[in-house]
């Protein structure tokens, strides 16, 4: 066949075609428009997240060279099983460990309480305390690297927040992400030898996991473990109506892990994530 003869052929293709692509797009475009509407509902918490923690990462990243900044790192506790830690900062004058809250609203909590709650207009929603689960880090990252060092709390919440606290804290930093890098550097004294930091961030780099499939996996598995834990509480405690609100958060939310409470809506009871607006899984009660 000729350049000509090929060239004419091409042309009928694209006549025949062009009619057909105008009739099949506006029935096929509002389709891929309804799925991409159901993927980010339905991913728009971990995207949100995901976006949140890189913000985080970029401006620890900015402390300089004395620190070593380590993410998402997943340490063994003493059940066998592990902690998620969001954040790690080591440094010669400590290891600070992380818990970041990418929350909306108003925030309320006090040290001593087992829950806090995070106010939006008139809704409330309450959510683990914090400095209790940064408290858990602590003691796996204690098990892991050893009970001498100096661990320094920090919670961090979304600069989107406001945090509306009575009392101080005296065993943990509960700050805003803007703050965070002031704050690790606060102090000057040196509490970790050059050669106790070496063996630190060499522990440390152990837990990095480079591998996404990997990473998945251990992510699973830190979330079933989870909700097994959950289900021995049930079965050692059962539930009653006069029982408190940890009682009732007895699930996890497979979207982000949060934790589900039941909550009254206009058709009745139902399970709902602790992390709404950021996280709006729900479920039949």
């Amino acid at each position: 066949m000729s350049n000509l003869q090929k060239a004419v052929v091409k042309s009928i293709g694209i006549i025949i075609l062009f009619p057909l692509l105008f009739a099949i797009v506006p029935i096929v475009l509002p389709f891929f428009l309804f799925a991409g509407m159901i993927y980010l509902r339905v991913n728009f918490p971990r995207i949100k997240g995901a976006i949140g923690e890189r913000a985080v990462n970029r401006e620890l990243e900015k402390l300089g060279p004395l620190f070593k900044v380590y993410h998402d790192l997943y340490v063994p506790n003493e059940k066998g099983g592990t902690a998620q830690v969001d954040h790690v900062v080591t440094s010669p004058t400590g290891i600070f460990v992380i818990e970041t809250k990418h929350y909306d609203g108003w925030i309320f909590g006090k040290e001593n309480q087992r829950h806090w709650t995070q106010v939006i207009y008139k809704r409330k929603e309450k959510f683990f305390n914090p400095i209790w689960q940064n408290y858990g880090h602590i003691q796996a990252l204690r098990g892991y690297l050893g009970e001498h060092h100096n661990f320094q709390s920090v919670v961090a919440f979304s600069s989107r927040s406001t945090l509306k606290f009575e009392d101080d804290f005296s065993t943990a930093r509960v700050i805003q992400i803007p703050q965070l890098n002031k704050v690790i550097k606060e102090s000057l004294e040196r509490q970790v030898s050059e050669e106790e930091l070496q063996n630190i961030n060499k522990a440390l780099e152990q837990l990095i996991i480079k591998d996404r499939k990997q990473k998945k996996l251990i992510y699973r598995r830190h979330v079933d473990a989870i909700k097994d834990k959950k289900r021995e509480n049930l079965v050692h405690k059962p539930v009653t109506k006069h029982q408190s609100d940890i009682h009732k958060s007895a699930e996890i939310c497979p979207k982000c892990g949060g934790q589900l409470a039941i909550k009254k809506g206009k058709f009745g009871l139902f399970y709902g994530c602790s992390g709404y607006p950021v996280c709006r899984y729900t479920k039949a009660g």
